[in-house]
């Protein structure tokens, strides 16, 4: 592998504002994050300073393709799959530490096919923020995760330019490619006939284990009632789980295309009449993109310190967020009504079939 030495490059964190009084910059964006946070920078892509041209990366083109086509900010692939570090490649974190990033120039080691993107961009400034967790403790209208970064990136002047009490548009193109979207299609008509439609469940996270839908039986649960009611729906099971009839695995169903994963979602996202998720990136990636009918099941977190209000979305709240007081915290207690989701909060630990279903029924007729 070829690692090629880019530089100086003057490298910055999200403190002391030295990033938010860049003008006429090229910046890359170094963002080794999980692909909630990559579906989350969509609402801080458009705030940030528009004299300045950004382009974004990662060791993890699943997640860099969340940006792909994004008219804002240009996604530049690694070349490596799977979230990694680069460290395999010879150059962890392209040879910086988070600690050098003051606002000093330094020179990145680059593996290649990203050091050609890189060049090709040519930036003379370097962002890497470790995009801290808000957990409902800003307020309003810092209240969610992104929000508060974007409290850090922007001057004050700028964020005062923009409504903030409406939701947040996205920078996200969330259109896949035509040639993605017509395999995709042809792979979902194996299991899709006419006329029947498409749910999408996501029953567990990669970064908490808290936060999952129970062991599989609350989702199995859901899956029979879902068809006793009507009986054409056909099931995606994210995480390959068998959850009853007619259920495919994500994975089973599209890994031979061989394409970075958000670039498959988008194409898929286009298909769903139903998703059920915990808060992971698919659900915060569907909530973003609006048009579909979503149910969020919240067990471990406040969907206010995370996401903008989707009219097409119930959020249900298990008894532990409110019994920790989380719906309590300044997040939630300083929003304007035109930033509320729609919640149902439950006095039972677990989410078990019953209410999802209500939630299913609230939102298609």
């Amino acid at each position: 592998m070829t690692i090629s030495t880019y530089g100086p490059i003057r490298a910055l964190r999200e403190d002391r504002r030295r990033f938010a009084e860049l003008r006429e910059r090229r910046i890359l964006i170094y963002w080794p994050h999980g692909l909630g946070d990559w579906v989350h920078f969509g609402y801080v892509a458009p705030l940030l300073d528009d004299s300045n041209a950004y382009a974004i990366t990662r060791f993890g083109d699943d997640y860099v393709s969340v940006l792909e086509g994004s008219p804002l900010v240009r996604a530049l692939f690694s070349g490596v799959r799977a979230p990694a570090d680069g460290a395999e490649l010879g150059a962890a974190h392209l040879g910086l530490s988070l600690r050098e990033c003051g606002g000093k120039d330094v020179r990145l080691k680059i593996p290649s096919p990203l050091a050609r993107g890189v060049s090709e961009f040519a930036p003379d400034s370097l962002l890497w923020t470790d995009y801290p967790e808000t957990e409902g403790r800003t307020a309003y209208p810092f209240h969610t995760k992104a929000r508060n970064l974007a409290r850090l990136l922007v001057r004050p002047e700028l964020l005062a330019s923009f409504d903030l009490s409406r939701p947040l548009r996205s920078a996200v193109d969330f259109a896949a490619p035509e040639a993605t979207q017509r395999r995709v299609d042809e792979r979902l008509a194996r299991v899709l006939p006419k006329g029947k439609r498409l749910c999408v469940i996501s029953r567990a996270g990669v970064t908490a284990a808290r936060k999952n839908w129970g062991d599989g039986s609350e989702a199995r649960a859901f899956v029979a009632a879902l068809r006793r009611g009507v009986s054409d729906w056909i099931i995606i099971s994210m995480e390959d789980e068998d959850l009853g009839e007619n259920v495919v695995g994500f994975r089973s169903l599209f890994d031979e295309l061989d394409e970075p994963f958000a670039r498959l979602f988008k194409a898929l996202a286009a298909r769903i009449d139903l998703f059920v998720g915990v808060p992971a990136g698919p659900l915060h990636f569907i909530l973003a993109r609006g048009g579909v009918p979503a149910i969020g099941l919240w067990v471990a977190h406040h969907p206010d310190w995370y996401d903008e209000p989707n009219p097409n979305a119930i959020h249900i709240v298990g008894r532990y967020v409110r019994d920790r007081g989380f719906d309590r915290r300044v997040a939630t207690t300083s929003k304007p009504p035109s930033l509320r989701h729609r919640l149902c909060y439950l006095d039972i630990l677990t989410i078990d079939a019953e209410p999802v279903l209500d939630a299913t029924r609230s939102l298609i007729a």
